[in-house]
Protein backbone atom coordinates (compact mmCIF):
# COMPACT_ATOMS: atom_id res chain seq x y z
CA UNK A 1 0.00 0.00 0.00
CA UNK A 2 2.66 2.50 1.00
CA UNK A 3 5.01 1.32 -2.11
CA UNK A 4 1.83 2.16 -4.29
CA UNK A 5 1.29 5.44 -2.78
CA UNK A 6 4.91 6.00 -3.69
CA UNK A 7 4.44 5.53 -6.77
CA UNK A 8 1.44 7.87 -6.82
CA UNK A 9 3.16 10.82 -5.37
CA UNK A 10 6.30 9.86 -7.76
CA UNK A 11 4.28 10.81 -10.74
CA UNK A 12 2.35 13.50 -9.34
CA UNK A 13 5.89 14.88 -8.78
CA UNK A 14 6.99 14.32 -12.16
CA UNK A 15 3.92 15.80 -13.40
CA UNK A 16 4.33 18.47 -11.42
CA UNK A 17 7.63 18.93 -12.74
CA UNK A 18 6.61 19.52 -16.21
CA UNK A 19 3.73 22.10 -15.75
CA UNK A 20 6.48 24.13 -13.53
CA UNK A 21 9.02 23.37 -16.99
CA UNK A 22 5.90 24.49 -19.32
CA UNK A 23 5.15 27.78 -16.97
CA UNK A 24 8.43 28.30 -17.48
CA UNK A 25 8.53 28.19 -21.12
CA UNK A 26 5.52 30.32 -21.30
CA UNK A 27 6.55 32.77 -19.09
CA UNK A 28 9.23 33.05 -21.45
CA UNK A 29 7.24 33.10 -24.47
CA UNK A 30 5.80 36.38 -22.55
CA UNK A 31 9.12 38.09 -21.92
CA UNK A 32 10.52 37.20 -25.29
CA UNK A 33 8.00 40.01 -26.76
CA UNK A 34 9.87 42.93 -24.85
CA UNK A 35 13.36 41.26 -26.48
CA UNK A 36 12.12 39.98 -29.87
CA UNK A 37 13.70 36.43 -28.83
CA UNK A 38 10.59 34.22 -28.72
CA UNK A 39 7.17 36.04 -29.18
CA UNK A 40 5.69 36.98 -32.74
CA UNK A 41 6.90 39.99 -33.66
CA UNK A 42 4.81 41.75 -36.37
CA UNK A 43 6.84 44.47 -38.63
CA UNK A 44 4.72 45.99 -41.48
CA UNK A 45 6.13 46.36 -45.06
CA UNK A 46 4.65 48.91 -47.26
CA UNK A 47 5.45 48.06 -51.36
CA UNK A 48 3.83 48.92 -54.62
CA UNK A 49 2.21 46.40 -56.89
CA UNK A 50 5.99 45.44 -58.08
CA UNK A 51 7.09 42.27 -58.32
CA UNK A 52 10.95 42.99 -57.60
CA UNK A 53 9.59 44.09 -54.17
CA UNK A 54 7.53 40.74 -53.75
CA UNK A 55 9.86 38.56 -52.28
CA UNK A 56 7.89 39.46 -48.80
CA UNK A 57 5.35 37.20 -50.22
CA UNK A 58 7.90 34.70 -50.41
CA UNK A 59 9.24 35.55 -46.91
CA UNK A 60 5.87 35.42 -45.55
CA UNK A 61 4.31 32.25 -46.97
CA UNK A 62 7.68 30.27 -46.15
CA UNK A 63 7.94 31.68 -42.56
CA UNK A 64 11.62 32.45 -43.31
CA UNK A 65 11.57 35.71 -41.08
CA UNK A 66 12.06 33.88 -37.50
CA UNK A 67 9.45 35.08 -34.99
CA UNK A 68 8.14 37.80 -37.36
CA UNK A 69 4.76 38.28 -38.62
CA UNK A 70 5.57 39.83 -41.96
CA UNK A 71 2.55 42.46 -42.57
CA UNK A 72 2.49 43.31 -46.48
CA UNK A 73 0.67 46.13 -47.49
CA UNK A 74 0.35 47.46 -50.86
CA UNK A 75 0.88 51.69 -50.61
CA UNK A 76 1.04 52.95 -54.24
CA UNK A 77 1.30 56.98 -52.90
CA UNK A 78 4.65 57.97 -51.83
CA UNK A 79 3.09 60.79 -49.37
CA UNK A 80 0.83 57.63 -47.92
CA UNK A 81 3.78 55.94 -47.31
CA UNK A 82 6.26 58.89 -45.81
CA UNK A 83 2.93 59.56 -43.73
CA UNK A 84 2.89 55.37 -42.53
CA UNK A 85 6.18 55.34 -41.85
CA UNK A 86 6.64 58.55 -40.00
CA UNK A 87 3.67 57.83 -37.66
CA UNK A 88 5.22 54.30 -36.73
CA UNK A 89 2.21 52.64 -39.03
CA UNK A 90 4.85 50.46 -41.00
CA UNK A 91 8.65 49.94 -40.34
CA UNK A 92 9.56 48.91 -43.30
CA UNK A 93 9.30 51.03 -47.15
CA UNK A 94 10.48 50.10 -50.77
CA UNK A 95 10.59 52.97 -53.42
CA UNK A 96 13.42 53.96 -55.48
CA UNK A 97 16.44 55.34 -54.43
CA UNK A 98 16.18 58.68 -56.17
CA UNK A 99 12.73 58.96 -54.21
CA UNK A 100 13.56 58.21 -51.24
CA UNK A 101 16.62 60.94 -51.36
CA UNK A 102 13.76 63.13 -51.76
CA UNK A 103 12.12 61.59 -48.56
CA UNK A 104 14.94 61.70 -46.59
CA UNK A 105 15.85 66.12 -47.71
CA UNK A 106 11.74 66.22 -46.78
CA UNK A 107 13.04 65.11 -42.93
CA UNK A 108 10.73 61.93 -42.93
CA UNK A 109 12.89 59.71 -40.53
CA UNK A 110 14.18 56.70 -42.34
CA UNK A 111 17.44 55.44 -43.21
CA UNK A 112 18.36 53.46 -46.72
CA UNK A 113 19.38 50.18 -45.27
CA UNK A 114 19.85 48.05 -48.62
CA UNK A 115 19.67 48.13 -52.42
CA UNK A 116 17.12 45.02 -53.21
CA UNK A 117 17.17 45.85 -57.51
CA UNK A 118 18.19 47.53 -60.26
CA UNK A 119 16.70 48.46 -63.76
CA UNK A 120 18.39 45.95 -66.42
CA UNK A 121 16.00 47.16 -69.46
CA UNK A 122 12.87 47.51 -67.20
CA UNK A 123 13.06 51.02 -68.34
CA UNK A 124 12.65 53.00 -71.97
CA UNK A 125 12.99 56.32 -73.68
CA UNK A 126 9.89 55.55 -76.36
CA UNK A 127 10.37 58.68 -78.76
CA UNK A 128 8.53 59.93 -81.94
CA UNK A 129 10.11 59.02 -85.50
CA UNK A 130 11.37 62.28 -85.84
CA UNK A 131 13.55 62.08 -82.50
CA UNK A 132 16.66 60.64 -84.12
CA UNK A 133 18.90 60.83 -80.68
CA UNK A 134 19.37 63.19 -77.53
CA UNK A 135 20.32 66.60 -79.69
CA UNK A 136 16.45 66.30 -80.75
CA UNK A 137 15.45 66.79 -77.14
CA UNK A 138 15.11 70.59 -76.77
CA UNK A 139 11.91 71.51 -77.59
CA UNK A 140 10.20 68.43 -77.10
CA UNK A 141 7.23 67.32 -74.63
CA UNK A 142 7.92 63.88 -72.12
CA UNK A 143 5.80 62.58 -70.11
CA UNK A 144 6.86 61.41 -66.18
CA UNK A 145 5.85 61.14 -62.96
CA UNK A 146 7.21 63.76 -60.40
CA UNK A 147 10.53 63.24 -58.25
CA UNK A 148 10.45 59.59 -59.38
CA UNK A 149 13.38 57.55 -61.45
CA UNK A 150 11.68 58.21 -64.80
CA UNK A 151 12.02 61.82 -64.05
CA UNK A 152 15.52 61.71 -62.88
CA UNK A 153 16.89 59.44 -65.45
CA UNK A 154 15.20 62.14 -68.11
CA UNK A 155 17.21 65.02 -65.80
CA UNK A 156 20.61 62.49 -65.42
CA UNK A 157 20.17 62.08 -69.52
CA UNK A 158 20.07 66.10 -70.03
CA UNK A 159 22.64 66.99 -67.72
CA UNK A 160 25.46 64.44 -69.10
CA UNK A 161 24.44 66.02 -73.07
CA UNK A 162 24.57 69.49 -71.70
CA UNK A 163 21.08 70.28 -72.62
CA UNK A 164 18.92 72.57 -69.59
CA UNK A 165 16.03 71.40 -67.45
CA UNK A 166 14.07 73.85 -69.02
CA UNK A 167 14.30 73.04 -72.90
CA UNK A 168 12.17 70.63 -72.61
CA UNK A 169 8.77 70.34 -71.58
CA UNK A 170 7.77 68.34 -68.43
CA UNK A 171 4.72 66.91 -68.20
CA UNK A 172 3.62 65.42 -65.14
CA UNK A 173 1.95 61.69 -65.42
CA UNK A 174 1.35 58.48 -63.71
CA UNK A 175 3.00 55.81 -66.18
CA UNK A 176 -0.33 54.58 -67.53
CA UNK A 177 -0.75 57.97 -68.25
CA UNK A 178 2.17 59.21 -69.55
CA UNK A 179 1.76 55.84 -72.10
CA UNK A 180 -1.82 56.48 -73.19
CA UNK A 181 -0.60 60.53 -73.32
CA UNK A 182 1.89 59.17 -76.07
CA UNK A 183 -0.09 56.75 -78.17
CA UNK A 184 -2.16 59.96 -78.59
CA UNK A 185 -0.12 61.86 -80.08
CA UNK A 186 0.05 64.37 -76.95
CA UNK A 187 3.73 63.40 -75.71
CA UNK A 188 7.36 63.68 -77.97
CA UNK A 189 9.08 61.44 -75.64
CA UNK A 190 7.60 58.82 -73.08
CA UNK A 191 10.27 58.18 -70.35
CA UNK A 192 8.02 54.70 -68.59
CA UNK A 193 8.89 51.06 -68.33
CA UNK A 194 7.58 47.78 -68.75
CA UNK A 195 4.72 46.74 -69.16
CA UNK A 196 3.30 50.75 -69.63
CA UNK A 197 6.03 50.96 -72.40
CA UNK A 198 5.11 47.95 -74.31
CA UNK A 199 2.19 50.13 -74.48
CA UNK A 200 3.83 53.33 -75.95
CA UNK A 201 5.74 51.38 -78.86
CA UNK A 202 3.02 50.67 -80.86
CA UNK A 203 1.86 54.34 -81.74
CA UNK A 204 2.74 54.22 -85.61
CA UNK A 205 6.93 55.84 -86.34
CA UNK A 206 8.01 55.31 -82.49
CA UNK A 207 10.93 53.58 -81.43
CA UNK A 208 13.11 52.76 -78.09
CA UNK A 209 16.17 55.67 -78.22
CA UNK A 210 17.38 53.84 -75.22
CA UNK A 211 16.96 51.68 -72.13
CA UNK A 212 18.41 51.14 -69.05
CA UNK A 213 20.56 48.05 -69.98
CA UNK A 214 21.94 49.80 -72.95
CA UNK A 215 22.62 53.01 -71.05
CA UNK A 216 24.76 51.24 -68.42
CA UNK A 217 22.24 52.94 -65.90
CA UNK A 218 23.20 49.80 -63.40
CA UNK A 219 27.16 50.85 -63.02
CA UNK A 220 26.07 53.68 -60.81
CA UNK A 221 22.73 52.57 -59.42
CA UNK A 222 20.76 55.24 -61.19
CA UNK A 223 17.73 53.57 -61.32
CA UNK A 224 17.56 51.38 -58.48
CA UNK A 225 15.00 50.45 -55.60
CA UNK A 226 16.13 51.41 -51.73
CA UNK A 227 15.22 49.17 -48.53
CA UNK A 228 14.67 51.74 -46.32
CA UNK A 229 13.45 51.64 -42.58
CA UNK A 230 11.94 53.95 -39.59
CA UNK A 231 15.29 55.10 -38.30
CA UNK A 232 13.76 55.05 -34.93
CA UNK A 233 12.28 51.12 -34.87
CA UNK A 234 16.01 50.20 -35.90
CA UNK A 235 17.46 51.67 -33.04
CA UNK A 236 15.13 50.58 -30.86
CA UNK A 237 14.81 47.10 -32.23
CA UNK A 238 17.85 46.27 -33.84
CA UNK A 239 18.00 42.38 -34.23
CA UNK A 240 14.25 42.00 -35.41
CA UNK A 241 15.77 44.78 -38.17
CA UNK A 242 18.51 42.65 -38.86
CA UNK A 243 16.02 39.20 -38.97
CA UNK A 244 13.90 40.79 -41.14
CA UNK A 245 17.20 41.92 -43.63
CA UNK A 246 18.28 38.88 -43.48
CA UNK A 247 14.74 36.74 -44.61
CA UNK A 248 14.66 39.21 -47.41
CA UNK A 249 17.81 38.03 -49.26
CA UNK A 250 17.55 34.23 -48.13
CA UNK A 251 14.05 35.10 -49.94
CA UNK A 252 15.64 36.53 -52.87
CA UNK A 253 18.17 33.65 -53.01
CA UNK A 254 15.24 30.64 -52.82
CA UNK A 255 14.11 33.06 -55.76
CA UNK A 256 16.90 32.50 -57.78
CA UNK A 257 16.86 28.93 -56.96
CA UNK A 258 13.64 27.98 -57.54
CA UNK A 259 12.16 30.61 -60.43
CA UNK A 260 9.47 28.99 -61.41
CA UNK A 261 7.51 28.49 -57.61
CA UNK A 262 9.04 31.76 -56.78
CA UNK A 263 7.08 33.75 -59.60
CA UNK A 264 3.87 31.69 -58.66
CA UNK A 265 4.41 32.94 -55.50
CA UNK A 266 4.89 36.42 -56.17
CA UNK A 267 1.99 35.94 -58.49
CA UNK A 268 0.15 35.22 -56.32
CA UNK A 269 0.62 37.70 -53.51
CA UNK A 270 0.39 40.64 -56.28
CA UNK A 271 -2.74 38.96 -57.90
CA UNK A 272 -0.87 39.46 -61.26
CA UNK A 273 -1.05 37.07 -64.35
CA UNK A 274 2.32 35.03 -64.21
CA UNK A 275 3.55 36.37 -67.53
CA UNK A 276 3.68 39.77 -65.65
CA UNK A 277 5.93 38.41 -63.22
CA UNK A 278 8.29 37.18 -65.59
CA UNK A 279 7.78 40.42 -67.95
CA UNK A 280 9.13 42.60 -65.55
CA UNK A 281 11.77 40.30 -64.04
CA UNK A 282 13.26 39.40 -67.49
CA UNK A 283 14.36 43.35 -66.99
CA UNK A 284 15.19 43.76 -63.49
CA UNK A 285 18.49 42.15 -61.11
CA UNK A 286 17.77 41.16 -57.87
CA UNK A 287 20.72 42.17 -55.90
CA UNK A 288 22.91 39.77 -53.56
CA UNK A 289 23.64 40.39 -50.21
CA UNK A 290 27.65 40.71 -51.65
CA UNK A 291 26.16 42.97 -54.70
CA UNK A 292 24.77 45.02 -51.30
CA UNK A 293 28.40 45.22 -49.84
CA UNK A 294 29.35 46.14 -53.21
CA UNK A 295 27.16 49.06 -53.65
CA UNK A 296 27.80 50.32 -49.92
CA UNK A 297 31.85 49.76 -50.25
CA UNK A 298 32.13 47.15 -47.51
CA UNK A 299 34.86 44.56 -47.25
CA UNK A 300 35.71 43.36 -50.71
CA UNK A 301 31.95 42.97 -51.67
CA UNK A 302 31.35 42.85 -55.70
CA UNK A 303 28.65 45.61 -57.12
CA UNK A 304 26.34 44.67 -60.10
CA UNK A 305 28.62 46.27 -62.46
CA UNK A 306 31.21 44.00 -61.76
CA UNK A 307 29.01 40.42 -61.31
CA UNK A 308 26.62 40.90 -63.27
CA UNK A 309 24.17 37.55 -62.68
CA UNK A 310 24.66 34.22 -64.43
CA UNK A 311 22.49 34.03 -67.47
CA UNK A 312 21.62 37.84 -68.43
CA UNK A 313 21.94 39.55 -71.56
CA UNK A 314 25.07 41.76 -71.78
CA UNK A 315 24.57 45.48 -73.07
CA UNK A 316 26.01 45.73 -76.09
CA UNK A 317 26.74 49.72 -75.86
CA UNK A 318 30.91 50.70 -75.18
CA UNK A 319 31.31 52.42 -71.59
CA UNK A 320 28.43 54.56 -70.19
CA UNK A 321 30.69 57.78 -69.60
CA UNK A 322 28.17 58.29 -66.24
CA UNK A 323 31.50 58.69 -64.16
CA UNK A 324 33.25 60.79 -66.15
CA UNK A 325 30.64 63.54 -66.95
CA UNK A 326 28.59 62.93 -63.55
CA UNK A 327 31.07 61.85 -61.05
CA UNK A 328 34.45 64.37 -61.41
CA UNK A 329 36.18 61.52 -63.75
CA UNK A 330 36.06 59.04 -61.96
CA UNK A 331 35.58 54.95 -63.38
CA UNK A 332 32.03 54.07 -64.48
CA UNK A 333 31.80 51.07 -62.42
CA UNK A 334 33.32 51.58 -58.85
CA UNK A 335 32.72 50.05 -55.49
CA UNK A 336 31.10 52.51 -52.69
CA UNK A 337 28.79 53.79 -55.63
CA UNK A 338 25.90 54.51 -53.69
CA UNK A 339 27.34 57.23 -51.69
CA UNK A 340 28.16 59.75 -54.64
CA UNK A 341 25.34 58.26 -56.69
CA UNK A 342 22.73 59.39 -53.64
CA UNK A 343 24.66 63.29 -53.31
CA UNK A 344 24.17 63.12 -57.05
CA UNK A 345 20.36 62.59 -56.71
CA UNK A 346 20.14 65.20 -54.16
CA UNK A 347 22.15 67.82 -56.10
CA UNK A 348 20.03 66.83 -59.22
CA UNK A 349 16.73 67.44 -57.53
CA UNK A 350 17.68 70.64 -55.93
CA UNK A 351 18.99 71.93 -59.71
CA UNK A 352 15.67 70.81 -60.46
CA UNK A 353 13.39 72.56 -58.00
CA UNK A 354 12.27 69.43 -56.66
CA UNK A 355 14.18 69.31 -53.56
CA UNK A 356 15.01 72.36 -51.27
CA UNK A 357 17.36 70.58 -49.09
CA UNK A 358 20.35 69.29 -48.88
CA UNK A 359 20.71 65.70 -47.31
CA UNK A 360 23.87 63.94 -47.29
CA UNK A 361 24.42 60.54 -48.28
CA UNK A 362 25.85 59.74 -44.66
CA UNK A 363 23.07 60.40 -43.02
CA UNK A 364 20.35 59.20 -45.20
CA UNK A 365 22.27 55.68 -45.77
CA UNK A 366 23.06 53.40 -43.05
CA UNK A 367 25.19 50.33 -43.41
CA UNK A 368 25.02 48.69 -40.06
CA UNK A 369 22.71 45.99 -40.93
CA UNK A 370 24.52 44.90 -44.30
CA UNK A 371 27.76 44.59 -42.30
CA UNK A 372 26.10 42.49 -39.24
CA UNK A 373 24.90 40.37 -41.59
CA UNK A 374 28.39 39.79 -42.99
CA UNK A 375 29.59 39.37 -39.78
CA UNK A 376 27.02 36.52 -39.29
CA UNK A 377 28.28 35.02 -42.26
CA UNK A 378 25.48 35.19 -44.67
CA UNK A 379 27.35 36.33 -47.52
CA UNK A 380 28.34 32.43 -48.26
CA UNK A 381 25.21 31.47 -47.28
CA UNK A 382 22.78 33.80 -49.86
CA UNK A 383 25.36 33.51 -52.76
CA UNK A 384 23.18 32.87 -55.84
CA UNK A 385 23.83 34.92 -58.83
CA UNK A 386 21.05 33.34 -61.26
CA UNK A 387 19.06 35.68 -63.11
CA UNK A 388 15.88 34.99 -62.42
CA UNK A 389 14.83 36.38 -65.73
CA UNK A 390 16.24 33.40 -67.45
CA UNK A 391 12.26 31.99 -68.43
CA UNK A 392 11.22 35.33 -68.82
CA UNK A 393 10.90 35.27 -72.59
Amino acid sequence: MLKEENMKQKKRSTKLLWLVALGFLATGLIIGGATGAWATEKVSVAIISFSPYAPWYIVKEKGLAKGIDIDIRIIEGITEKNAAITSGQIQVVMNTLDTMVLTRAAGVPIKIVAIPAMSYGLDEMIVSKEIKSIKDFPGKTYGADYGFLNHMWMLLTLKRAGIGFDKLKHIVMLPQESAAAFNSGNLDIDVNYIPFSIQSIKRPGSHILKTSLSDRTWERGLISESISVNEKWMREKPDVAKEVLRAWFEAVNWWKENPEKGNQIVAKGLDWPLADVKENQYAAIMLTLDQNLGAFGIGDGKPVCMSIPEGAPRATSGPSGWGKTLFGGTPDCITGYVYPTYNLFNDVYMEAGVAEVKADAKEGLDPTLLNNLLADGYRKKYSSNKWIGRIGK
